[in-house]
């Protein structure tokens, strides 16, 4: 009887088998490791790009708590005023060397437009006195009605103060911060309190031209208007420095609602020797203001 033999399985065969399974075993647990590494790689990024977001909010933030008290600078009154003469900026002659805006009245809910902001000369003394018309203009820099005045009476107004007529008096206004996302009213406001404490009535003006040359392109950033300052006479860097420790942006908040609840509902508001310009050319309300006074 012939005998059947099965066969046995070479064990080498085996071997390369769990060999093989091995090294299967060893690429997943590599592949594994390499997606747990970039997974907590990509964690840590993201904390830290979620941290680097938080530091810039924080810190711009902090930038936009201006403070409610500040000092007057050199060149404003104590009713936030640069004024403007033949001799030059005037300085120092604020009554006080701080405002607080917790001090201010706040506005009333319908504003009351025959009120007269204070710093404001009175008609009847103005009408017996000798000295210059006293023009005050209450605008804002993001203003488009403003940037209409000043290119249509800029020039006029400039050879009357240098001429010795009149003593013009800016109070810049921040009614349009909610215009732009980095409140540039303010800003701009602020810078030319700076601007004003260093430079002649002439750059001045022309400082103020430009500004409003930009006027409805969204707002400058602190370093366009510290350019601009330095190309009128003013030092960018002191500029600059003021701009980002926000040196002048009290005032600005103060003047700003103390004008606002003494009736100036909007800009321009433009005053001829205490008398509110209505809708007569501002020309002829100069003219005659000035010829009244001769």
């Amino acid at each position: 009887m012939a005998s059947s033999s099965s066969s046995t399985p070479d064990p080498r065969n085996r071997d390369a088998a769990r060999e093989r399974a091995r090294q299967i075993a060893d690429q997943h647990e590599r592949k594994d490791k390499r997606s747990r590494r970039l997974l907590q790689f990509g964690i840590i990024a993201l904390v830290l790009v979620i941290l680097a977001v938080i530091g810039v909010v924080i810190a711009q933030n902090r930038a936009q708590q201006i403070p409610e008290a500040g000092p007057v600078p050199a060149s404003s009154n104590q009713w936030g005023g640069t004024v403007l003469t033949a001799d030059g900026v005037v300085k120092d002659r604020s009554e006080v060397a701080e405002r607080d805006l917790a001090e201010v009245p706040e506005a009333p809910a319908t504003p009351d437009e025959s009120a007269v902001p204070p710093g404001i000369v009175d008609p009847a003394d103005a009408e017996e006195s000798d000295e210059p018309v006293q023009v005050v203009i209450f605008q804002d820099f993001e203003c488009v009605h403003c940037a209409d005045f000043e290119t249509e009476n800029g020039e006029a107004l400039e050879e009357a103060v240098t001429a010795g007529d009149i003593t013009l008096e800016y109070r810049n206004l921040n009614f349009l911060d909610r215009a732009t996302p980095t409140q540039y009213s303010s800003r701009a406001a602020a810078a030319a309190y700076e601007v004003a404490n260093q430079v002649s009535t002439e750059q001045y003006l022309a400082y103020v031209e430009e500004i409003f040359s930009h006027q409805g392109t969204g707002g400058l950033d602190n370093e366009q208007i510290a350019d601009i300052a330095a190309k009128h006479g003013a030092d960018r860097a002191s500029v600059l420095t003021a701009l980002e420790e926000n040196a002048h942006r009290p005032l600005v908040s103060v003047v700003s609602q103390e004008s606002l609840a003494n009736g100036v509902a909007g800009t321009p508001t433009v005053f001829v020797d205490g008398e509110k310009l209505g809708n007569e050319p501002f020309q002829d309300v100069l003219a005659d203001a000035i010829e009244a006074n001769e």
